[in-house]
């Protein structure tokens, strides 16, 4: 994923048996035996055997992203389907849960070094990987981007029912995701050497295995020139994954300029960020948002077109303005997955309906 300001999006989905019901452990076979033919290295076995997820090749236009995300998981839902598995694309399993880890000797590890927390981790996200070159750019975007990180969690929010029960909350992903020790937002770093430097003191102090075990909701990537977005739940819509992937290449596009002009960095209070990023779970859409900058509470809907607002100019230069605008108008008028999973649940009150809404089809490009 290399070069300036390309994309490229890795999702993750549980797996369900469409006999039983039940969860499946198919993910380590489905990802290794058939699945490596026709998606050579575009799908993996995650931590827990109910889980897999697809990564897109790099991508420089939003409706390539779009085909490609349409083709992979067309690809996967097939293979699934073929297995009498269906593919769920929901930021928590709604449902009973049983957890089997995936044989491997870091996932084992990881179970036995942070317990319980490990054994929750029935959670789906949506990571965007934007290129950037410039290690020193990709900690800039870093700090430069927090007012807006609550916005993009509120846009995505699609996790409200958590073993049986609706939680009250949008993004009941994000509350089991924050448990990590390296998860939520990272703290300011004054350059890539500082970056290095702290993230490696959580290594070298026992917290964390290595650096790959950052779980922050945005990081530059250890392996790739890319600043990658953590934020987000997955989605069963592909054009939802598209539009939050506009948003992030055009929010690096602006803090990367703001940095090389030199302009002053708009930082929120820890407090204020921390309380933006829980409202932001709590209610997604459907309430107000914080902005943590100005300490205000406002309607979601204005919040939102606040930071479109800050985005028009990389938008309307790439020619992503229409397809994220019009996807967001669409959420802000209700279309939000969070709440088709209420609505499938309240007609017979049968977690199998949520389920259902939540199952990724082969789709049309």
């Amino acid at each position: 994923m290399n070069g300036a300001l390309t994309l490229g999006v890795e999702e993750e989905f549980h797996l369900v048996d469409t006999t039983t019901g039940q969860l499946s452990d198919a993910g380590p076979r489905l990802a290794g035996e058939r699945l490596t033919a026709v998606a050579p290295g575009r799908v993996d076995p995650e931590m827990l055997a109910s889980q897999i997820e697809l990564s897109t090749p790099v991508c420089t236009e939003l409706a390539e992203l779009h085909s490609e995300l349409v083709r992979l998981r067309g690809e996967l839902v097939t293979a699934a389907n073929e297995w009498e598995n269906s593919l769920i694309a929901s930021g928590t399993y709604p449902g009973s849960q049983r957890v089997t880890v995936t044989p491997k000797a870091r996932y084992e590890e990881t179970m036995a070094r942070f317990g319980v927390v490990a054994r929750q981790q029935l959670v789906c996200g949506c990571h965007i990987h934007v290129g950037v070159d410039d290690p020193e750019d990709a900690v800039a975007v870093m700090n430069r981007v927090r007012p807006w990180m609550s916005v993009l969690l509120a846009l995505s929010a699609n996790s409200p029912f958590w073993r049986g029960e609706d939680t009250d909350y949008a993004s009941y992903r994000a509350q089991i995701w924050w448990q990590w020790p390296s998860a939520g937002m990272p703290g300011l770093f004054d350059s890539y050497a500082d970056y290095v430097a702290a993230t490696q003191r959580l290594v070298d102090v026992g917290v964390l295995r290595d650096r790959e075990m950052l779980y922050w909701d945005v990081r530059p990537s250890e392996h790739l020139s890319t600043v990658e977005f953590r934020v987000c739940d997955v989605d069963p819509r592909p054009e939802q994954t598209v539009m939050l992937a506009g948003l992030a290449r055009a929010l690096t596009e602006r803090c990367v300029a703001e940095r090389r002009e030199r302009a002053p960095q708009r930082l929120p209070r820890p407090e204020l960020e921390h309380a933006a990023r829980w409202r932001a779970a709590r209610s997604g859409l459907s309430g107000e948002l914080v902005d943590p900058i100005s300490a205000r509470s406002r309607p979601a809907a204005q919040q939102v077109r606040r930071m479109l607002d800050y985005l028009d100019a990389p938008l309307r230069a790439r020619g992503d303005d229409e397809r994220v605008r019009g996807w967001i108008s669409r959420l802000l008028n209700g279309s939000t997955s969070a709440a088709a999973q209420r609505l499938a649940f309240r007609k017979r009150g049968s977690l199998n309906d949520v389920l259902t809404a939540m199952t990724v089809t082969r789709g049309e490009d």
